[in-house]
């Protein structure tokens, strides 16, 4: 069994696959065992008395042969473990599962084999992960707003003002739609990007920053194929997508090469060949 480490799950897709593959899944188990033992031994009192079951044990071996009385016992032990499951053990026993179940997880090695792949089906990608561009550029302004603090410059406290105007927009806007796109560039296969869809609910506080430029690997459904000639947005739920793409691409451009930082925040198209999934969970 390979343990893996979820950085993200989608808790009921992954607890309903369980169940189905498995039969059934117990988050809550009692293991019961009970002891019921007699033993017969030749053993005198004097010595025994006070000594701990292991010693009392070994006594009462060495002085069987010379033993001048019958000793009768009965052993009588219950004891209750209380075991349960976490939402990761629960991701390694399914990943573990579809993996020895024939056909129930595809892993794609080249772009062709996405053309007998069916929208729906469980993949397995692997590659590095990025935040789009619009959750960059959030990241950015969060920085430049804590660095203007540190400055403490009057000159400054207007460029505050100003970014943290544009950043509350960026995360209104970003909130309205319970879904957030990261990029995966895949190395398996190559030459093929995957859009993975997040919902919003199963993010921790951290779990962008931990996916951010990792190389992890993703199981999910294909939800929709985008072809060589074709494009969609990486941030398609949020209201800046409605921008041609090359005005768009022109104000982040601007935004990297200014106020003398070193930012990056992604393309705001992804060019196919490429897929966009469902993750069912993310990692490494």
């Amino acid at each position: 069994m390979k343990l893996i480490h979820p950085i993200y799950l989608d808790v009921p897709m992954m607890v309903s696959f369980a169940a189905a593959i498995e039969g059934g899944i117990a988050f809550d188990t009692e293991v019961t065992k009970t002891e019921d033992a007699k033993k017969s031994s030749k053993s005198t009192i004097k010595g025994t008395f006070g000594l701990s079951s292991l010693f009392e044990s070994l006594f009462d071996a060495s002085i069987e042969a010379q033993a001048d009385s019958n000793k009768e016992s009965a052993l009588n032990e219950t004891r209750r473990e209380q075991r349960a499951h976490t939402e990761s053990s629960i991701a390694i026993l399914l990943y573990d599962a579809l993996t020895r179940n024939e056909g129930s997880l595809v892993k794609p090695t080249s772009t062709s084999d996405l053309k007998d792949i069916e929208h729906g089906s469980l993949v397995e990608l692997s590659g590095q992960l990025s935040k789009n561009a619009i959750d960059a550029m959030i990241d950015a302004i969060d920085a430049i707003i804590n660095m203007s603090s540190m400055a403490g410059k009057t000159s400054l406290n207007q460029t505050k003002k100003d970014v943290g105007d544009i950043r509350k927009a960026l995360h209104d806007d970003r909130s309205r739609t319970p879904l957030s796109n990261v990029i995966l560039n895949c190395s398996t296969p190559e030459d093929l990007t995957a859009v993975v869809t997040l919902r919003s609910e199963n993010l921790r506080d951290l779990t962008l920053s931990e996916l951010h430029n990792n190389t992890v690997r993703v199981i999910g459904k294909i939800t929709r194929s985008i072809d060589a000639d074709q494009t969609m947005s990486p941030f398609e739920n949020y209201g800046l997508s409605m921008m041609e793409p090359s005005n768009l691409s022109e104000i982040f451009r601007d935004i990297e090469q200014s106020n003398n930082m070193n930012m990056q925040f992604g393309d705001v198209e992804v060019q196919g060949p490429a897929i966009q999934i469902l993750p069912l969970m993310v990692f490494v």
